[in-house]
C-alpha cells in the first residue's frame, strides 16, 4: 500500500520548481550570451523565478475545538522515531492560529509567538510579521521530546483578564467563558504563533495552518481573508460520533463555503475519530455502512461530493504508521487522505504553470526558438543566393540582401513605435482606473464613517453608519470594474492590430486586468460587517469599544485589499503589453546582428570566397543558438503539465471567451455610435 504518496508527491513537487526556474535562469544566461538580451526581459523572468521561490503549498486545518487537529497534522508529519511530532493530549488545545513551516532563515527549530495585547494596534498580522521585536522566541531542540512539547505547549496557554480588557482586545462579550470568584475570564495568551520545524516535508515547502475555531476565525479577519484564501487545500474537521454541529455549520458558512464556490479551493471535509464507532459487538460490514450512511449524510449537509468526505482516524492513522501496521493505517483511512492531497499537489502544479508570468517566460522561449528557424531559413536563402551570384555581382547582391533586412528592421522599428504609443494610451487610463480606490478618498469615508459612528447614540444608529461606510465602498468597487472593463477592451484591441505577431485569444486572456480576488475579498469583509451590525448590543456603554473594533479590523482590512488592488493595478500597467514588447525586441536584435554583418561584408572587400565563409559563419552562429535553446524547448515538451501551455501558444487562438467576445463586443458598439 502506498502510504507515503504526500511525501513523494512534495518532494517531485519541490524537484519540479527547482527544474523550472533552472530552466528559465539557463535562458536568461542563453539571451546574455547571444546578445540580444534586454532589459524587460529580464525583469519578466526574475519575476517568474521569484514566484516558483515563494510558492509554497498551504494547508489550513478548520474545525472547532477538540475536533482532533493536532493528531492529523501529527499523522501527516509522521517520519518515524516513535512519538508524536507535536504534543497532543487531553485538556489542552490550541487556543491561537498556528502556522507550522521550516524557515531557512532560522538557525533552529523555534515557536515565535505574538502577544494577544498586539490586537490593540491597527498593525496587521501580516506586517507584525515583518517586525520580529514584537515576537516572543522560544527555540528548542526537536530532538528533546519534553524541551518540543514545552515550547509548543505554548499555543495553548490562555491568561486572565477583565471583561473590559477582554472587549478592548477584540472580543464580543458574548463569546467570553465563564468569569471566576474575581470576575475574570480567561482569553489566549497570544494571538498568533509561528513554529518553524526542521522536517523533510516542511523542508519540500508544505505549509500547514492551525485555526483553531469559529471564536478564533471571527476575531482575525485575516485568517478569513488572506491566509485561508492562500491555501491551496482546506481540511474541514468533524467529529464522526457528533456530525455536523450548528458551530461546524457557521464556520463552514461564513469561512469555506464561499471559498470552494469562488476561489476553486480544494476542501475535503474529515469525519475524524472514526475509531469511536468501532465496535467489536457489531460485525464489520454493518460498521462500515453506518460509517457511508454519515458520509453520505455529510456530503448533502454541505452540498458535497461523497468523494470529498473522508471518514478517517488520525490517532489511528498515526499508530498504524508507527506501529508499522498496515491493517491499521488501512482501516484508518489516513492513506486515502494522503493520496488526494497528492492530487491536490499536481493541481497546484498546473495553476503554477497557468500563471502570467510562467506563460510569459515560455513565450518569450518560443518566440527566441521560432525567431531562429525562420532567420536561419532566411540566412540559408540569403546564401543560395550569393553562391548563384558571380563574383563581380556579389557587391550588388550584398547591397541587395542588405536593403531587404533593412526594409525587415524599419518595420520592426516602426511597430516598436507604435507598441510605445500603445503602451501611452494604455497609462492615460491609469488615472481613471486608480481613482475609484484612491487612498485619500478612502481615508474620507473612514473619516465621515468615523463621525457617524461618534454621533450616533442607538444601536440602529451605529448600524446604519457602518452599512453606509461598506455600501460606499462597494460603490466605488463599481465602478473600478467599469473602468477596467474600458482598459481591457483598449488592451485587447492593440493585440489584435495586425502588425501583432502575437495576437491570440490565450495571451489576450493571461494579460486581462483582473481583480476577483480582491472583489470576492470585499465581498467578505462586507458580509462580516453585516454580522457585526447584527451583534451590535443594546447598551451602549461599550460605544468606544465598538468604534475600535471596526476600525481596527474590519476597516483596516479594506484599507489593505486598497494598498494592494493600486499596486495590482499599477504592476498590471507594467506588464500588460510585455509579451508584444519581447517578441518586437529580440526580432530587432536578430536583424541588427545580421545587418551588422552584411555592411562589414560590403566595406570590407572581401573575395567572393571569404563572403561566402563569413555568411556561412553568421549561419553556423544562428544554429549553434538554436541547438542551445532546443534543449530547453524539449524539456518543456516532455512535461505534461507545461506540454499544454504552451501547446496553446503553438496553436495559435482557440474558441473567444465569453469575456474577450463581451470585450469586441464592446468595442463594435463605441465605434458605431
Amino acid at each position: 500500500m502506498d502510504v507515503r504518496s504526500l511525501h513523494r508527491q512534495m518532494t517531485h513537487y519541490n524537484r519540479w520548481k527547482r527544474q523550472l526556474d533552472e530552466r528559465l535562469q539557463r535562458f536568461e544566461h542563453w539571451l546574455n550570451h547571444h546578445g540580444v538580451f534586454a532589459a524587460p526581459m529580464g525583469k519578466t523572468l526574475q519575476r517568474a523565478r521569484q514566484l516558483l521561490r515563494g510558492e509554497s503549498f498551504t494547508i489550513a486545518c478548520v474545525g472547532e475545538f477538540s475536533r482532533g487537529k493536532t493528531e492529523l497534522i501529527n499523522a501527516l508529519l509522521y517520519t518515524g522515531g516513535g512519538r508524536r511530532l507535536l504534543p497532543s493530549q487531553p485538556g489542552r488545545t490550541t487556543m491561537c492560529p498556528t502556522e507550522i513551516f521550516w524557515d531557512v532563515n532560522q538557525p533552529a527549530n523555534c515557536v515565535r509567538l505574538l502577544p494577544i495585547e498586539t490586537r490593540r494596534t491597527n498593525t496587521s498580522l501580516q506586517n507584525f510579521k515583518r517586525i520580529p521585536q514584537n515576537w516572543v522566541t522560544i527555540h528548542f531542540d526537536s530532538t528533546d521530546h519534553e524541551q518540543t512539547r514545552a515550547a509548543i505547549n505554548q499555543v495553548s496557554a490562555s491568561k486572565k483578564v477583565s471583561v473590559a480588557d477582554a472587549v478592548k482586545l477584540g472580543f464580543a462579550e458574548n463569546e467570553l467563558g465563564e468569569r471566576d470568584e474575581l470576575g475574570l475570564v480567561s482569553v489566549p495568551a497570544w494571538r498568533h504563533a509561528l513554529i518553524s520545524l526542521d522536517h523533510p516535508l516542511l523542508r519540500q515547502g508544505l505549509r500547514i495552518v492551525d485555526t483553531p475555531g469559529l471564536n478564533a476565525l471571527g476575531n482575525e479577519p485575516e485568517l478569513t481573508l488572506k491566509t485561508l484564501p492562500d491555501a491551496q487545500a482546506i481540511l474541514f474537521l468533524l467529529s464522526a460520533d457528533a456530525g455536523v454541529t450548528a458551530s461546524d455549520m457557521d464556520i463552514w458558512r461564513e469561512h469555506i463555503q464561499t471559498l470552494r464556490e469562488e476561489n476553486c479551493t480544494a476542501v475535503i471535509a474529515l469525519l475524524n475519530k472514526i475509531d469511536s464507532l468501532w465496535d467489536d459487538l457489531t460485525p464489520a460490514q454493518e460498521i462500515e455502512a453506518n460509517i457511508n450512511d454519515l458520509r453520505q449524510l455529510t456530503a448533502r449537509q454541505l452540498d458535497l461530493s461523497p468523494t470529498h468526505v473522508v471518514a478517517l482516524s488520525a490517532k489511528q492513522g498515526l499508530l498504524g504508521k508507527v506501529g508499522r501496521n498496515q491493517a491499521q493505517l488501512a482501516r484508518s483511512n489516513f492513506p486515502q487522505l494522503e493520496r488526494m492531497l497528492a492530487e491536490i499537489v499536481v493541481r497546484n502544479q498546473q495553476q503554477i504553470v497557468g500563471h502570467r508570468l510562467i506563460g510569459d517566460s515560455y513565450e518569450m522561449i518560443l518566440t527566441a526558438r521560432n525567431g531562429l528557424i525562420r532567420r536561419i531559413a532566411e540566412a540559408e536563402h540569403e546564401l543560395d543566393e550569393l553562391r548563384a551570384t558571380a563574383p563581380e555581382g556579389a557587391v550588388a547582391k550584398l547591397q541587395e540582401l542588405r536593403d531587404t533586412i533593412r526594409r525587415a528592421h524599419h518595420e520592426y522599428h516602426k511597430q516598436a513605435l507604435s507598441l510605445r504609443t500603445s503602451q501611452r494610451l494604455l497609462e492615460s487610463q491609469k488615472l481613471p482606473l486608480l481613482a475609484p480606490v484612491s487612498m485619500a478618498q478612502l481615508e474620507q469615508q473612514i473619516a465621515e464613517a468615523h463621525r457617524s459612528l461618534a454621533q450616533s447614540w442607538t444601536t440602529v444608529g451605529l448600524a446604519r453608519a457602518i452599512g453606509k461606510f461598506f455600501d460606499d465602498v462597494d460603490s466605488s468597487i463599481t465602478h473600478l470594474e467599469r473602468e477596467i472593463e474600458r482598459c481591457n477592451r483598449v488592451m485587447a484591441s492593440i493585440y489584435e492590430r495586425p502588425e501583432q505577431a502575437l495576437s491570440d485569444d490565450h495571451l489576450m486572456m493571461r494579460h486581462l486586468l483582473k481583480i476577483q480576488k480582491q472583489r470576492r475579498q470585499l465581498r467578505q469583509l462586507h458580509r462580516r460587517a453585516d454580522d457585526f451590525r447584527k451583534s451590535l448590543s443594546a447598551v451602549l456603554s461599550h460605544k468606544g469599544a465598538v468604534i475600535s473594533r471596526f476600525i481596527n479590523t474590519l476597516v483596516q482590512e479594506v484599507r489593505n485589499l486598497y494598498v494592494e488592488i493600486n499596486q495590482h493595478i499599477n504592476q498590471w500597467m507594467q506588464e500588460a503589453l510585455a509579451p508584444l514588447f519581447h517578441q518586437n525586441q529580440y526580432q530587432k536584435q536578430l536583424l541588427e546582428h545580421h545587418m551588422l554583418r552584411l555592411t562589414q561584408l560590403q566595406t570590407q572587400r572581401n573575395s567572393h570566397a571569404e563572403q561566402l565563409e563569413m555568411l556561412q559563419t553568421n549561419l553556423y552562429q544562428l544554429q549553434t543558438a538554436l541547438g542551445n535553446i532546443e534543449p530547453l524547448y524539449r524539456e518543456i515538451l516532455s512535461s505534461p503539465l507545461e506540454q499544454e501551455l504552451i501547446s496553446e501558444d503553438v496553436a495559435g487562438a482557440a474558441p473567444a471567451s465569453a469575456q474577450i467576445v463581451s470585450i469586441r463586443q464592446g468595442r463594435q458598439l463605441a465605434r458605431g455610435n
